[in-house]
């Protein structure tokens, strides 16, 4: 919500920054001219069941899922809020984690690199569990960014080890790559979800096993 500025009636959602950090490539409005240089209607109008008519936009440009950037950094909040949504900043020049981050970061930066040639490809997708893989070794000191909700129980691991993970870019995973990393796991691993999730398949046998129970009464009755 505060990437897309939320509280500003959303006024970063033609922000083609925003595109890149949220990995963006439709825009579904009500609109039936977007004012977005590059922007290909692809669908539309279309009727939806509310009876609205909206349109379906090809976004311009590139918006991976993940990326290399070849530089870390640690900066606060609004800071680096400020920074990623800025037109004049190149997404994929630079890894901007929050302080508390347990990464190794450049101080006093005095410009930005370029962005880093290697692409990364998603080797598998499920929920929780998320294989990348890059196209070539990574550089010392790069990070890779994730297109992400970031939460504390994700877990990284980098070529089978398990490696540095924090919260980047405001909301994105960051994991730091270690010097010629080229494989990344990540993992959802939070105790209490797999705890809910005992509790609620033992629940569901236990109403199981009465139903049956009521089942073999009812036909003994019968009998």
């Amino acid at each position: 919500d505060q990437l897309a500025g939320k509280e500003r009636g959303f006024d970063q959602i033609g922000n083609p920054n925003f595109w890149e950090l949220t990995n963006a490539r439709f825009i579904l409005t009500n609109v039936d001219s977007l004012p977005l240089a590059g922007a290909t209607r692809v669908v539309g109008p279309v009727r939806t069941a509310a009876g609205t008519m909206v349109y379906l936009y090809d976004l311009p440009g590139e918006q991976p899922f993940a990326w290399v950037a070849p530089l870390i950094v640690k900066a606060p909040d609004d800071a680096v809020l400020a920074t990623v949504l800025d037109p004049r900043f190149k997404v994929r020049s630079a890894a901007l984690f929050a302080p508390d981050a347990p990464v190794r970061a450049v101080a006093n930066v005095q410009s930005l690199p370029e962005e880093s040639p290697i692409r990364v490809s998603t080797t598998s997708y499920a929920p929780g569990d998320i294989a990348l893989t890059l196209s070539e070794p990574a550089p010392a000191g790069s990070a890779l960014v994730v297109s992400e909700n970031y939460y504390p129980v994700w877990k990284a691991d980098v070529d089978g080890k398990r490696a540095a993970i924090g919260r980047v870019n405001y909301s994105l995973i960051g994991v730091e790559l270690p010097a010629g990393a080229r494989s990344v796991r990540l993992r959802f691993v939070s105790p209490a979800y797999y705890a809910g999730k005992k509790i609620t398949l033992i629940a569901f046998a236990a109403a199981l096993a009465w139903l049956a129970l009521g089942l073999v009464q009812a036909r003994r009755r019968v009998a």
